[in-house]
């Protein structure tokens, strides 16, 4: 009399809960880490920095960082999207203030962070990347909270009534430009001057 071979019972390993949020939660902490000292060391030591040191100044390993970036040009637009991510955010905050001249301060702040990330912005535009269609729900957020911000300025009679919200994203486009035609990306005090000369230009003129 045969007998069926006695099968085991897959052995069952003790989970802890919420082990697999916890990992997510860790990995999103990981690629936050590695996207913060990315922007820092492009701006301050250039392109040139290989993905292992960035790991390594992230103080995560390079199998982290290949993993979520498998190569430069992915980071760099990963870096970019998370700028204009950090910018949206700042204009919810912004928006959620009575200050007519709102639109100023995140203009200020667009500007200065086309500055800090201008090496970023020109190796994407190298590689023919173009945020709008890459990241066309972020870019689009940042385009309506700047027009909302704008109308309300308007209302105000904080900006100069001219001013429409496609020349004023053109004038940023433009700021970031000549940012770079003078050399003052690695200035934060030339950079801040040459913004506040065009920002001054949207100000009402006197009568």
């Amino acid at each position: 009399m045969s007998s069926q071979p006695h099968k085991p019972t897959p052995a069952k390993f003790p989970t802890a809960h919420g082990s697999d949020r916890e990992l997510r939660a860790d990995a999103r902490r990981n690629r936050e880490q590695v996207l913060r000292t990315a922007q820092q060391l492009f701006a301050t030591e250039g392109l040139g920095v290989s993905l292992d040191e960035i790991a390594r100044r992230a103080g995560v390993g390079p199998g982290t960082v290949h993993r979520h970036f498998p190569s430069k040009e992915a980071l760099y637009l990963a870096v970019a999207i998370d700028q204009i991510e950090q910018l949206v955010a700042e204009a919810e905050t912004l928006a959620a203030t009575d200050d007519p001249a709102a639109l100023f301060t995140l203009l200020s702040r667009m500007m200065a962070n086309g500055a800090e990330n201008a090496a970023v912005k020109s190796a994407l535009s190298a590689a023919e990347f173009d945020l709008r269609t890459a990241a066309p729900s972020v870019a689009a957020d940042l385009t309506r909270h700047v027009t909302d911000l704008l109308d309300r300025a308007h209302a105000a009679g904080a900006v100069r009534h001219d001013l429409a919200a496609e020349e004023l994203m053109a004038l940023v486009a433009g700021a970031f430009a000549a940012i770079r035609h003078a050399g003052a990306e690695a200035s934060p005090q030339r950079s801040a001057h040459i913004a506040r000369l065009i920002l001054d230009g949207l100000r009402p003129q006197p009568r």
